[in-house]
């Protein structure tokens, strides 16, 4: 869902608990480098790198990923995102986080 020009909130979809939950990641981009606040659930690598190709991005173009707190809906996706794209994406967290 559009929320203006450069935000995008993503839509990631879980099964928990015998129903389907809809996550919102947050992609912050412009014509430099794009931005994903939290990341989902570990294990929707594949949603999320669908969801950016619809927006006619991809997976490396990331270049930092901001978490808001340690919920493992928030921080989940963190690993395999740096694992298939780049290693040396920055993440940004709070110090207290951890």
């Amino acid at each position: 869902m559009r929320i203006s020009e450069g935000v995008e909130m993503l839509q990631l979809t879980v099964r928990a608990f015998d129903q389907d939950i809809i996550l919102n990641p947050t992609l912050v981009w412009n014509n430099d480098e794009a931005i994903l606040i939290d990341t989902g659930m570990p294990g929707q690598i594949d949603q999320l790198k669908k969801v950016l190709n619809e927006l006619n991005m991809s997976i490396e173009d990331l270049k930092a990923i901001f978490l808001t707190h340690q919920d493992l809906d928030h921080i989940g996706g963190a690993a395999d995102i740096r694992k298939k794209s780049n290693e040396n994406i920055i993440v940004y967290a709070h110090e207290g986080d951890g």
